[in-house]
């Protein structure tokens, strides 16, 4: 299993989160990401792919889409962000 690394961006984003509903939803989606590293997709707005670049996926969270980039040679999983969904272009 892939060891996940949480930027520092990622952490602040979180901690914006007031919903414990939404918070609950984005915990599970880490599992996931955990579990099957290719579980995000690769259709990235090209904002988000600008700024994360080319290896980057994304977990639709409404209203965030949840950035992170899988590094397989690395086993290592990088939480890039939480982008709102409407800032993505």
């Amino acid at each position: 299993m892939p060891r996940l690394e949480f930027s520092e961006r990622f952490a602040n984003d979180l901690a914006m989160v007031t919903s414990p509903k939404v918070e609950s939803r984005i915990l599970e989606d880490l599992d996931n990401i955990e579990m099957f590293a290719e579980f995000g997709s690769a259709n990235i707005p090209m904002s988000i792919r600008e700024e994360f670049g080319d290896g980057v996926r994304k977990v639709a969270n409404n209203p965030f889409d949840l950035v992170y980039t899988f590094y397989p040679e690395l086993d290592l999983i990088r939480i890039e962000a939480l982008i709102p969904q409407r800032a993505a272009w």
